[in-house]
């Protein structure tokens, strides 16, 4: 996936790249980002020159509030709405002869997985549009199922027309946007099923980070042998025998994109 561009922070966590910020419309819940995802650079700097319009549909959710979306996109410049569409079953047999650049999914609906059906039936259907999931809150399922299909990106019907305008430009582009906590949504479930302490978390953070056991025993404020300690129950929880290890399997945790 192409790199972020300047005046962006990059997140590298799976080869993706994720656009967060403690203070923009794209973090949910600002009390829980963590300070180092903080950076921001708002999305008008990066589309100072007239480009040509995106296309998109819109696909899923409740008729109202599709048709409601679908009319107040239409209406930013840069945006062009072809249609918007019940479901992905509905869309795959218009049989669009020029796919949109964009597919706005609804990922708020009754049935917990049938957004995920929607993404791998059009994943698989390959019509060569991006795709990306529009829900109310970050949540687990909806990020691994990001993850897992490599789609544009997730964005929250919290942010103003004009961000989502923007994301969906940046996003047109090639290059991933996800909301600030993404990462923590899908670790703490995935630490919790390990039995990790949030002290475990910790430690197998900064040893992924490439921390040795004095640097995160003065970072933590404990011993080095109470270190030595945590991470002998880390190796043993996580079934891996050594650094290296421990460090590939928290970056399975969290999941990318090839």
């Amino acid at each position: 996936m192409p790199a972020g561009t300047k005046g962006l922070r990059r997140d590298d966590v799976g080869g993706m790249d994720a656009l967060v910020s403690a203070r923009s419309p794209f973090a949910s819940n600002t009390a829980d980002v963590p300070a180092e995802e903080s950076d921001w650079s708002p999305f008008e700097s990066l589309f100072a020159h007239p480009s040509p319009a995106v296309t998109l549909v819109l696909i899923g959710g409740q008729r109202l509030l599709r048709d409601a979306t679908a009319s107040l996109l239409a209406a930013q410049d840069g945006l062009t709405v072809l249609g918007a569409f019940e479901s992905a079953a509905h869309f795959l047999a218009a049989g669009m002869e020029h796919p949109p650049a964009v597919l706005l999914l609804d990922c708020d609906e009754d049935d917990p997985g049938g957004f995920a059906s929607a993404v791998g039936a059009l994943s698989s259907a390959r019509v060569g549009s991006k795709i990306v999931l529009l829900c109310q809150e970050v949540r687990e399922e909806v990020v691994r199922c990001a993850i897992e299909h490599c789609v544009g990106g997730v964005i929250l019907k919290s942010y103003s027309t004009n961000d989502i305008r923007a994301a969906i430009s940046y996003m047109a582009t090639g290059r991933t946007v996800m909301p600030g906590g993404w990462q923590r949504a899908v670790l703490s479930h995935a630490h919790e099923r390990l039995g990790l302490s949030p002290r475990h978390r910790q430690i197998l953070a900064l040893i992924a980070d490439g921390r040795r056991n004095e640097e995160i025993a003065t970072e933590l404020g404990v011993s080095p042998n109470t270190v030595k300690f945590h991470i002998r129950v880390l190796y043993s929880r996580l079934g891996v025998r050594n650094r290296v290890e421990a460090s590939h399997r928290y970056k399975r945790m969290i999941g990318g994109c090839a």
